[in-house]
């Protein structure tokens, strides 16, 4: 769907089974704005991460509602990067086919995965950054992308938001899906059924990920996500928060929009 994309998929046919090997494109990782930022931000190296895979699959089927395919092998070896895992049955989310259920189950997966806290954020694997470095290491990383990026950023905006990211505090971190997207899931008759795309996991503000969703759902669909979410989790305040957020996200490109007030002024759903 993206012109970014690092990885070729490959539908394999085994003696064990249906397999999809995911295949790492090295030469797209180096020029991908959002594995830059990853790197910058979480310290997440594409495709070296790789081989720590098998304990993001383990623990993410403990902490989320939904399935995650059973992991079978992964390399980080160059230049056969790869993840091999069980074919999961279903079809993929196409956002024409997103209605109540599916958010509502979306809904319960992410406040699964946001009652795991911990102190330190970075890395799955090796989540041990101190608390008190994430606003600098966001500064330096707004301060990174935007040096790179192909459109000039209103220095306006950039001053805007590195301010308001130097007041931040944050207490604790969460698994979160900074590349988040409906196609990284499968349904079943209707139903949300198994989450396939789990590479970008890393340790980070919960309120990162509720700024991604605000471009994933309407308003209604909004309403229903965060009566779900305010069950077991407070609804945080993001109008601090929201604008150094979303310009990260842009300069990462997460969901591959190219005008940057048109990004930058989209509906604030909660």
């Amino acid at each position: 769907m993206y012109d970014d994309s690092t990885h070729q998929l490959w539908h394999c046919e085994t003696v064990d089974g249906p397999m999809m090997l995911k295949v790492c494109q090295l030469d797209s990782v180096d020029k991908s704005d959002f594995w830059q930022g990853m790197k910058c931000l979480f310290d997440v190296d594409l495709p070296s991460s790789l081989k720590e895979m098998s304990q993001v699959y383990q623990k993410l089927s403990e902490y989320g509602c939904l399935a995650i395919p059973e992991h079978i092998a992964s390399d980080s070896a160059n230049p056969t990067a790869f993840i091999l895992a069980r074919l999961s049955p279903g079809v993929s989310v196409k956002l024409s086919s997103v209605d109540d259920d599916m958010v509502q189950l979306l809904a319960r997966h992410i406040s699964g995965l946001h009652s795991n806290r911990q102190i330190t954020w970075g890395a799955f694997h090796q989540a041990n950054n101190d608390a008190r470095h994430w606003p600098t290491r966001l500064q330096q990383t707004l301060q990174t992308l935007s040096e790179q990026h192909l459109k000039s950023i209103p220095s306006k905006l950039l001053d805007a938001a590195m301010q308001q990211s130097m007041n931040m505090s944050m207490d604790y971190f969460v698994p979160i899906m900074p590349d988040l997207r409906w196609d990284q899931f499968l349904h079943q008759q209707g139903q949300l059924s198994t989450l396939v795309d789990l590479d970008a996991f890393v340790y980070g503000p919960r309120e990162l990920e509720l700024v991604l969703l605000e471009y994933l759902l309407d308003n209604q669909q909004a309403a229903v996500f965060m009566e779900i979410y305010q069950q077991t989790h407070e609804q945080p305040d993001l109008s601090q928060l929201r604008l150094p957020y979303r310009l990260l996200l842009f300069l990462m490109n997460v969901l591959g929009e190219q005008d940057l007030d048109k990004w930058m002024s989209a509906d604030q759903r909660w």
